[in-house]
């Protein structure tokens, strides 16, 4: 299994540079952030030892760029008639999901990476607390592995690629901003385990967490999940269709 995975993987990683995609994302990626980090971030004004600018709207950017990754995985298949074939193949479906997931959620940590330039000039600068930056690094990246499972999952039920786009972005955004603090409310909660219960299932809440150097089991538990859930909706559908 880990073979056919790694061979998966390979194949999809690899196709991203056999287009402009992937050299568009690189490109996209690299100037939002910057534009959103000096002049909607007011970077010169905040206190930046954290990197708040930069990081404030990476959960944003993310959800914008990704699902541009993703829309091809699975409906690029459909519309060109391979996946028929790709599935009749001595191959389990659950090698093929993670091969293209990986593919990725690779591809963003290459993103990511991008910007270690950036944080070693800043470095220069001011004096950072890059305990706290490598913290949000990690957060970024476990978002990103959020939004590349929902849109491997949208994927595999679209032929359309625009459609496959827009609603990985619609979901992505829904996901990544809804706030069900409202149900304290509404049930009227007062004991702490039940208020800390609803909390914990912001999105948002753990991402603020890691950029506030708080990695934590809960959070790294928490986004795992998320990844899952998407995943094994997408081995469900494969199957499915298959059948």
């Amino acid at each position: 299994m880990i073979y056919q995975t790694f061979t998966i993987f390979q194949k999809e990683l690899s196709g991203y540079f056999k287009t402009p995609l992937a050299y568009f994302l690189i490109s996209a990626y690299i100037l939002i952030s910057m534009f959103s980090t000096f002049y909607l971030g007011a970077f010169f004004v905040l206190n930046n030892t954290e990197l708040f600018s930069f990081f404030f709207f990476q959960n944003d950017i993310f959800a914008l760029l990704i699902p541009a990754l993703t829309m091809r995985l699975w409906a690029e298949e459909r519309r060109s008639g391979t996946m028929e074939l790709l599935l009749t193949q001595p191959i389990s479906y659950t090698s093929v999901v993670l091969g293209k997931f990986f593919s990725a959620w690779i591809f963003c940590f290459m993103l990511l990476c991008t910007t270690i330039p950036f944080w070693i000039f800043i470095n220069i600068i001011y004096q950072l607390d890059n305990i706290n930056i490598l913290s949000s690094y990690i957060g970024c990246f476990l978002i990103s592995g959020v939004f590349c499972a929902i849109g491997c999952c949208i994927s595999a039920f679209n032929k359309g690629l625009v459609v496959a786009y827009i609603c990985t972005l619609f979901l992505s955004l829904i996901i990544s901003t809804v706030n069900f603090d409202f149900l304290i409310g509404q049930f009227n909660l007062s004991d702490d385990v039940s208020i800390r219960i609803i909390q914990s299932l912001n999105f948002s809440k753990h991402y603020n967490d890691m950029t506030g150097g708080q990695v934590g089991f809960d959070n790294i538990i928490y986004y795992f999940s998320m990844i899952a859930l998407p995943l094994w909706l997408n081995i469900l559908t494969i199957e499915y269709k298959k059948n």
